[in-house]
């Protein structure tokens, strides 16, 4: 029996994915068309914890138009965490490839549902594509004074990657990702093994 090939398009596919990851009353799926304007809410809402945290910075970032932040989806996988209930996006990860490095270039949950395991699960969801696809390593960059930058992902096996043992590709990114009007000494890259 031949499957029905647009019942393999259909969107609904992206939410069997990932089943078994979320904490009970979510579950991770890949991004649906139209969400882009709900997860623009979820990142200002958790930037606004960033900016109460210190790194005023991240202000700039929140104040981008829909129109880059559209762009910036784009050019990403995104992983979204919703309500079972209600179907409501909570969260959501944005990553890509880079040569043998599956980069997380964005986390973000809405303050309202933090503190339940749902970063730790769309985590899991980007190392678990990236595995899939053979990656060698996961990696991203943030900030290493805060209690959601370094001491989170540690948590979840991602290791710190000195300065002076980064290479200069990795150097590169973990600059790109600073905030405008952030200087960056806060910030560090880490990988995780796969």
């Amino acid at each position: 029996m031949t499957a029905d090939p647009a019942a393999a398009a259909s969107p609904r596919n992206g939410r069997r994915a990932f089943k078994g990851i979320a904490p009970k009353g979510y579950r991770i799926r890949v991004m649906e068309p139209g969400e882009a304007e709900r997860l623009l809410g979820i990142q200002r809402a958790a930037d606004e914890l960033l900016v109460a945290a210190g790194k005023r910075e991240i202000a700039a970032i929140a104040a981008a138009p829909l129109e880059s932040f559209v762009r910036f989806l784009l050019d990403h996988e995104v992983f979204v965490a919703e309500e079972k209930a209600t179907g409501e996006a909570v969260g959501f990860a944005a990553a890509c490839g880079l040569t043998d490095v599956y980069w997380l270039a964005e986390l973000s949950v809405h303050p309202g549902h933090g503190r339940k395991g749902i970063g730790s699960a769309l985590v899991t969801a980007v190392t678990q594509r990236a595995a899939w696809y053979f990656y060698r390593a996961v990696g991203l960059s943030t900030y290493c004074d805060i209690p959601c930058g370094a001491v989170f992902y540690e948590r979840l096996h991602f290791l710190r990657v000195p300065d002076k043992d980064c290479p200069a590709w990795l150097t590169q990114r973990r600059i790109d990702e600073t905030p405008p009007g952030g200087d960056g000494r806060d910030r560090i890259a880490m990988l995780r093994w796969l």
